[in-house]
């Protein structure tokens, strides 16, 4: 590669991470404009703070969904674009956690894995686990994803409903909902009425091997 391809490639890769940059600015002026606390960590941090947004249906899979090879490939299917701006789907994570929890899937480890010891979330090979205190948060966005736009769940239903149950709506949630709802017109219904997770029937988990 010349020169000029590694300047041309160097100035697309800056332009996508600005864009990238841009949009999880403005959902966090949006929905975190008085600050807030991260998904996995509960750390709090003010707007303008060094923070990561991340999407909580993980973004391989979606493409996989919808038959792309890679989520570039996808990237003009609209559907698929307005699954990744829902803001019921966005979360504020510290960079660690971002790292840590990236080309995983959400699952059950054994009690003996030890955990994170800042954020209390347990990893193993390609499985990441939330501490109980946002594992109700994840389980109300995948619910809601999975309803909303038909995705097959990854993971189990059993899982997210005991997820559900374990970590109750808070305070914090509600007004995340009441945000989103104004700004976006639609409500995360498994906040509202948390009971309507035990409503649904099993579904066949989408595969979890990765290729």
């Amino acid at each position: 590669m010349n020169k000029f391809s590694l300047v041309a490639l160097a100035l697309l890769l800056l332009t996508r991470a600005s864009f990238a940059d841009g949009l999880d600015t403005l959902f966090l002026k949006q929905v975190y404009a008085n600050g807030g606390q991260t998904l996995f960590c509960r750390e709090p941090f003010n707007l303008g703070d060094r923070v990561s947004v991340v999407e909580i249906y993980d973004e391989r899979r979606l493409a996989q969904h919808f038959d792309c090879r890679t989520t570039r490939l996808c990237k003009n299917n609209p559907e698929f674009a307005e699954i990744k701006r829902d803001r019921h789907s966005l979360f504020p994570v510290t960079r660690k956690a971002e790292l840590d929890r990236r080309r995983t899937l959400f699952g059950d480890i054994p009690a003996s894995t030890e955990a994170d010891r800042q954020c209390g979330y347990k990893q193993s090979f390609q499985v990441f686990e939330p501490a109980d205190n946002a594992k109700g948060d994840v389980a109300r966005a995948m619910l809601y994803l999975h309803e909303q736009y038909n995705l097959p769940l990854i993971g189990t239903l059993e899982m997210y409903q005991r997820w559900n149950e374990l970590d109750p709506v808070d305070d914090e949630e509600r007004r995340r909902n009441d945000v989103i709802a104004e700004i976006q017109g639609n409500r995360n219904p498994f906040i509202d009425s948390p009971s309507r997770a035990n409503d649904l029937k099993g579904s066949s988990p989408l595969n979890m091997q990765f290729p």
